[in-house]
């Protein structure tokens, strides 16, 4: 039933239209070494060339191609992207459904140490351990999923405990189906439209905060951002005296625009919202 509906869903104009710019993106990220001949790294012309056939945005600063690491900023934001999602929507999952069908005790002492979590301010501990720890996107992922988990958790736990407590639950138990077995077969199916949501707002925060955090000095500099890009292009101070801010700034700030757009247009979609 639930996969009919979001089947369903999925049709609409948003979906389709978030759907494409998703679809867009991740051929960008598969294809850029097809798509340019040069790396992020190499200073392959002459600072602050305007666009031209060898360099489709221009050149930098430096001299490196803005086109390339617009390409391959896109495998980060995707990278980040995915594997905070995938990593909330595990945790938070298995916690909250533990927590919420075995209850008593032990669901008591999960969910203060939830609540805990829920206490500390997000965006202040996210900047401590980012400066703190070695630059490295793996340590901002693993950041961005330990201040992301208890909130999925959280709401994984509430529908778990109304779903363990209803007609076919209890009727699934009486007819023998061992607690594993109502879990698998029962309990994370229902969940599904929850667990889609995670993915999409995880995605979203996950790529906002590595562009900031990115912007900010804290990202990973083997790693190509958009973030980072648009940090040295506002950082050259003639940025704005000339035209090198149309293919130097707008085009990395345009790509986290559209990309967040997409995962809003796909998860307003899957909420019902045509």
């Amino acid at each position: 039933m639930h996969e009919k509906k979001l089947l369903q869903r999925m049709k609409g104009k948003k979906a389709i239209t978030g759907l494409i710019i998703l679809f867009f993106y991740i051929i960008m990220a598969i294809s850029a070494p097809v798509l340019t001949s040069y790396s992020p790294s190499d200073v392959s012309s002459q600072p602050l060339l305007a666009p031209d056939a060898d360099h489709l945005l221009g050149t930098d600063d430096v001299g490196r191609d803005i086109f390339t690491n617009l390409l391959y900023g896109s495998r980060t934001s995707l990278t980040v992207a995915f594997a905070v999602s995938f990593g909330v929507l595990v945790i938070g999952t298995l916690a909250g459904v533990f927590s919420g069908y075995v209850g008593g005790k032990l669901d008591r002492v999960m969910m203060r140490s939830v609540d805990i979590f829920l206490m500390i301010p997000d965006l202040p501990l996210i900047l401590i351990l980012a400066a703190y720890l070695r630059p490295s996107i793996w340590n901002i992922i693993f950041i961005l999923i330990i201040m992301g988990w208890p909130v999925g958790a959280r709401i994984t736990r509430a529908q778990t405990r109304t779903l363990r407590v209803s007609g076919h639950m209890d009727f699934a138990r009486v007819s023998g189906a061992k607690d594993w077995y109502v879990i698998r077969k029962h309990i994370i199916p229902d969940l599904s439209p929850i667990m889609i949501t995670t993915v999409v707002i995880q995605s979203i925060r996950a790529i906002l905060s590595e562009s900031g955090l990115a912007f900010l000095g804290l990202g990973d500099p083997s790693y190509p951002s958009w973030g980072s890009m648009i940090k040295y292009a506002i950082v050259y101070p003639l940025v704005f005296f000339t035209d090198a801010w149309k293919w130097w700034l707008l085009p990395a700030g345009i790509c986290i625009t559209l990309l967040v757009l997409g995962f809003v247009f796909v998860g307003q979609a899957l909420e019902g919202d045509k």
